[in-house]
C-alpha cells in the first residue's frame, strides 16, 4: 500500500467510526456524542458542501459501510484492546503460562445511556459483562471475572454475583470459569441468527445478548454463506474451508437452517439474507489464471 493511501485511509478512520444518530431530546448524555467522529464529518459535509442532511446521513453511512467491510478488524469508536486469556488454552494452567491474545472490547455504545435509564446501573453492568465476555470468545479470548472486575471498575464479588444472576435468567457468561460448565452447547452466534430469525430486530437483539449490531451483522454473513454453499452441494469440510469458519459453527448454523426453513415466521427472513445468487456449483467453480485459487 503507497504511503499517500495509507494517509487517507487513517484520515477516514480518524473521522468515520461506528454511525450514531444524535437524538436531540437527549440532553443529558447528547454532549459525547455530538463530538464523534460520525457527527463531526456530517457537520463538514453539511456545512462545508451545503449538502441536505438526507445525503450527509447516507454519505456517513455509506462510508462506515465501506470502512466497515474494508478495515473491519480495526478498532471502532468506543473500544479498547485488552489482552484475554486465549480460548484454547485448557484450564488448570497458571496465570504465568497462560498465551493471551488481544481482543476489542466495545467499553461504550450510545445504545447504553438506554440501558442505564431502564434498568439502572447494575442492569448496565451486567449489559457489559455479557457484551465484553461475548465479545472476546467472538475473537478466540476468554475474559475471567477478574478482567471484568477491572475493566468494569467493580469488585469480584459483583460481578460473580451478577454472573449467576444472569445465569438464573437463562444466559450464560463466557468467561474463562464457566465456559467448562457450559459446555458444547450451541454457539452463542446461533442463538443471535435464530433470535433475528424469529423476528427479533437488531436492537432487540443487543439489549437482550450484549452483542453489537456489529456483530449480529457478520453472524448473519457467516449464516447466509454457510447456507448458500450448503444448497449448492458443499460438504461440511468445504465449507468450513471456504468460510473460515469452524467446522462446529458451520454445522450450527445448517442444524439452524433445517429447524427454521418451514417455519412461516422465519421463511421472509430467510429469503432476506439468502436473496444474493447462490455461489456456482463446487464443479464449476474456475481458478484465477496463474494463481490455483478458487473464485467463488
Amino acid at each position: 500500500m503507497s504511503p499517500t493511501l495509507k494517509y487517507l485511509r487513517v484520515q477516514i478512520q480518524a473521522l468515520v467510526g461506528q454511525m450514531v444518530q444524535v437524538d436531540e431530546t437527549d440532553l443529558v448524555y447528547k454532549g459525547p456524542w455530538v463530538r464523534s467522529a460520525q457527527q463531526r464529518l456530517f457537520q463538514t459535509l453539511e456545512a462545508d458542501y451545503s449538502f441536505p442532511k438526507a445525503t450527509c446521513r447516507s454519505l456517513v453511512n455509506l462510508m462506515w459501510d465501506f470502512l466497515n467491510e474494508t478495515f473491519g478488524e480495526k478498532l471502532h469508536e468506543g473500544q479498547i484492546t485488552f489482552y484475554a486469556a486465549s480460548a484454547s488454552e485448557p484450564p488448570g494452567k497458571r496465570l504465568s503460562e497462560i498465551k493471551s491474545v488481544p481482543v476489542h472490547l466495545t467499553f461504550h455504545d450510545r445504545n447504553d445511556m438506554n440501558i442505564l435509564t431502564e434498568k439502572g446501573t447494575s442492569g448496565l453492568r451486567k449489559h457489559k459483562i455479557l457484551r465484553m465476555s461475548s465479545e472476546a470468545l467472538d475473537q478466540d479470548g476468554l475474559l475471567t471475572q477478574e478482567d471484568l472486575a477491572v475493566l468494569l471498575c467493580s469488585s469480584r464479588r459483583t460481578i460473580r454475583r451478577d454472573v449467576k444472576e444472569l445465569k438464573q435468567q437463562g444466559i450464560d457468561v463466557p468467561t474463562r470459569g464457566t465456559l467448562q460448565d457450559i459446555g458444547p452447547g450451541v454457539t452463542h452466534k446461533s442463538k443471535v441468527v435464530k433470535m433475528w430469525l424469529e423476528g427479533y430486530e437488531y436492537t432487540d437483539i443487543e439489549r437482550k445478548t450484549g452483542h453489537s449490531g456489529f456483530s449480529v451483522q457478520r453472524y448473519l454473513t457467516g449464516f447466509a454463506k454457510s447456507v448458500r454453499f450448503h444448497c449448492r452441494g458443499y460438504s461440511l469440510p468445504e465449507i468450513r474451508e471456504l468460510t473460515d469458519m469452524s467446522e462446529r459453527l458451520v454445522k450450527d448454523y445448517l442444524d439452524l437452517y433445517e429447524t427454521c426453513k418451514d417455519h412461516p415466521e422465519s421463511q421472509i427472513r430467510l429469503q432476506q439474507i439468502l436473496a444474493e445468487p447462490l455461489p456456482l456449483k463446487k464443479n464449476s467453480i474456475p481458478l484465477h489464471e496463474g494463481s490455483g485459487v478458487m473464485n467463488p
